[in-house]
């Protein structure tokens, strides 16, 4: 049966917030699309969806299982991606009824200017008025699509945008019936290879405090992104907001500036606040309001998610306060990596890490609630990281098809995908920088290195080839410039400027893109020589600019040494050692930014200096991760300096890499399809004696375990799957099992 052969996209009537978007803000209610139908006795019975928005469905009253923000972000133009549900257990024979409740997500998105210049209605590829498309099939057969038949009642839901929150009239159910618009389906439609979003378990709200002014401020204890629910006793008509952050000021009050939208309402360094346009909030903070029914209320949100560790509550005297919780909300990526250390600071920042990455994932990787961007630069920054944490196949296929679909003619690919304007010092209008580019064949390279998807490979090469033969066309001295160095690092002097040896950077990053277009051709068994001659000269070049008379490379700086290290510019024990060196000068601080941190944890490692990293993972003072983690949220923040910093950012989380690949022993060979290739060189680090580890791969369970008896000789045990050649590189003493 053809896939949505007689469907149609169906929406309530048009939004429309006047000529500069400014209306938005005002209050327009959702829609909520209905049908009635009769079922037989039947078997399998699946619903599939298309959403341009998000949408909550619902058979018989009874939910869509466990599912949150149901529909995917990514170029509308190119590419909508389904999802299909076994709906079996929630019809019945006889009548039925379907209703599908939409809200606006990235489809429909508000005016803000975001940092005070980027409005996303003028930036995507496509905005409007959210709508669905759907089909019904039982046993094969289709039993009922989405068409003019279907009717359209207002929600309950009188705003809701993905960044500021929602505003739900408990009082009346927004009856009114709506005409329903429907048209013809044109667009390319997929089955979406990404795990959707769910709620997992709450966390209840126990610890509450209420204010001199009546307000109650609610402590979780721990820093998440998900959704509220809230159960309480009011009168109609009533109002209760609640205003949701990261952290708390000197006195104890919530402080909302980590989380606004786009910076809107901070005042940034150069002293003035930022404006968000015509009919903005002045300040772009998280909130919730509720226009409340007579007796007991509950609220939770539909269409948005938060992230919060505290929650403001304004408008609920405490003893009409029944209960609260914070309920986490993201894609459900299964777990591969399992690691025990016997160290409590090293299980604490592996469970940081993992938290954060996954508070930050919710159908792409994004980076922190005041953007939910996908950015290429974390991503190549966390992709080892990621593939030992989670299985990301589906999300890499995803990313992949996203910077494809917003390639721009020349070749260059954006900054974020989807692209939603940024281009901080890229290449042109829709190119980011450099490093930022990599992400898209650094991506495809990484799935096959762990799930062996030639497919992949061989779907995004031509793509991949266009991108980089644009690149290799541009004079590589002007290229570098087009680079934002080691983004991060604790050195830096600013976002654009001052990164640790920036041009130098951005040379190895051109070097980067050449050595990828060959492993492409050599998966492939195609002619790279061409890539070779050109990543042989780029080489030359580079010695020949930036070898210094002392050896070093560059500027000198950290980040110097861990891009030589990454274009096997020196040999590796000599950089590891100035790199180590470096750290003790500076306090044993890495102070690389987040892409030289990935490459050093890997060089230290491998060249026996993973009490280097050990020191830098202990360090107490500013700039360290236990000061990160001090606050209590048990989650990662952006950055070391938290002045404009999110508290609720993946991006340092790199170091889990080391935990796997040095406590753990367990590391991905760069040459491998699938994971048929792993080197096995554990660390056995003096701050614990014993450590277990395992990682799922594609071929079967990887375990390592090693402890260190009473008289100090470590034993290990490791185990790898069939199919799976392992180079063991340990001590001569260890005892191994």
């Amino acid at each position: 049966m053809p896939f949505f052969e007689n469907a149609l996209w169906i929406s309530g009537p048009a939004y429309d917030y006047g000529k500069d978007d400014a209306g938005y803000y005002q209050p327009h209610r959702n829609h909520v699309l209905a049908r009635t139908f009769e079922l037989g006795a039947c078997g399998l019975i699946e619903l599939t969806l298309a959403v341009l928005g998000f949408a909550r469905v619902s058979v018989n009253d009874r939910p869509l299982g466990n599912v949150e923000l149901l529909g995917d972000w990514t170029n509308y133009t190119k590419l909508v991606y389904t999802r299909t549900f076994d709906v079996t257990k929630l019809v019945r024979e006889g009548e039925n009824t379907l209703v599908i409740e939409l809200g606006n997500g990235w489809y429909n998105p508000s005016p803000l200017t975001m940092f005070g210049k980027y409005n996303l209605r003028e930036r995507l590829s496509e905005v409007g008025t959210p709508c669905v498309l759907a089909e019904l099939v039982a046993d094969g057969q289709s039993v009922l699509v989405s068409d003019g038949s279907w009717t359209c009642r207002e929600g309950q839901l009188l705003f809701n945008n993905t960044y500021l929150g929602e505003h739900r009239d408990l009082s009346c159910g927004g009856d009114a019936e709506l005409p329903v618009r429907a048209w013809d389906n044109d667009r390319l439609l997929e089955p979406s290879p990404v795990e959707p979003c769910r709620r997992f378990a709450p966390v209840p709200g126990v610890d509450v405090r209420e204010l001199s002014d009546g307000s109650l401020l609610v402590d979780f204890h721990v820093l998440e992104t998900g959704m509220v629910d809230l159960v309480f006793s009011a009168h109609r008509g009533d109002t209760v907001t609640i205003r949701y952050a990261e952290k708390v000021d000197a006195e104890g009050m919530p402080s909302y500036e980590s989380s606004y939208a786009g910076l809107v309402g901070m005042t940034v360094p150069e002293g003035f606040r930022v404006s968000g346009g015509p009919g903005a909030p002045e300040f772009a903070l998280q909130q919730d309001v509720i226009t409340c029914a007579e007796g007991q209320n509950r609220f939770s949100n539909v269409f948005s998610v938060h992230s919060f560790r505290y929650a403001l509550i304004e408008g609920i005297p405490r003893e009409q306060l029944a209960s609260i919780a914070l309920a986490p909300v993201h894609t459900d990526l299964t777990p591969v990596g399992s690691m025990s250390t016997g160290n409590a600071f090293y299980d604490e920042l592996v469970d940081a890490a993992i938290r954060t990455k996954l508070n930050n994932n919710h159908s792409l990787w994004e980076d922190c609630a005041r953007e939910r961007l996908g950015y290429g630069g974390d991503m190549i920054a966390l992709a080892i990281s990621n593939l030992v944490s989670f299985d990301c196949e589906g999300l890499i296929r995803k990313t992949a098809r996203d910077f494809r679909n917003d390639q721009t003619a020349a070749g260059g690919v954006p900054e974020t995908a989807p692209f939603m304007g940024i281009g901080s010092n890229g290449t042109a209008y829709g190119e980011g920088p450099m490093l930022w580019q990599l992400a898209y064949p650094h991506l495809v390279l990484r799935a096959y290195q762990y799930y062996g998807t030639r497919d992949l490979v061989e779907e995004e090469w031509p793509y991949v080839k266009k991108l980089v033969d644009y690149l290799l066309s541009w004079d590589p001295e002007k290229l570098s410039s087009h680079c934002l160095g080691d983004h991060g690092s604790p050195v830096s002097t600013g976002f654009k400027g001052g990164t640790p040896d920036k041009e130098f950077v951005g040379w190895c990053t051109i070097a980067r893109f050449a050595r990828a277009a060959m492993r492409f051709c050599e998966i492939l068994g195609q002619d790279g020589s061409a890539y070779e001659e050109r990543f042989a000269e780029l080489k030359a070049q580079i010695a020949e600019r930036y070898l210094r008379e002392d050896g070093s490379w560059g500027d000198g700086t950290q980040t110097g040494i861990a891009f030589a290290a990454d274009l096997g510019l020196a040999p590796e024990d000599e950089l590891a050692q100035r790199l180590v060196a470096k750290m003790q000068e500076q306090d044993d601080v890495l102070n690389t930014g987040i892409f030289g941190a990935t490459i050093a944890f890997e060089l230290l490692h491998h060249a026996g200096h993973s009490d280097a990293i050990e020191a830098w993972l202990n360090h107490d003072d500013v700039p360290s991760y236990r000061a990160m983690l001090a606050s209590g949220n048990h989650a990662l923040a952006e950055t070391f300096e938290p002045f404009l910093s999110s508290y609720n950012h993946a991006m340092f989380s790199s170091y889990l890499q080391w935990f796997y690949q040095g406590l753990g022993g367990i590391r991905v060979a760069d040459d491998a399809c699938g994971c048929d290739r792993v080197e096995i060189r554990p660390h056995f680090s003096e701050a614990t004696d014993h450590v277990s580890c395992s990682f799922d791969t594609c071929r079967g369970t990887i375990r390592t375990e090693w402890w260190r008896g009473e008289d100090g000789r470590i034993t290990f045990s490791y185990e790898v799957p069939a199919g799976v050649e392992a180079l063991l590189d340990v001590p001569a003493d260890t005892i191994v099992r």
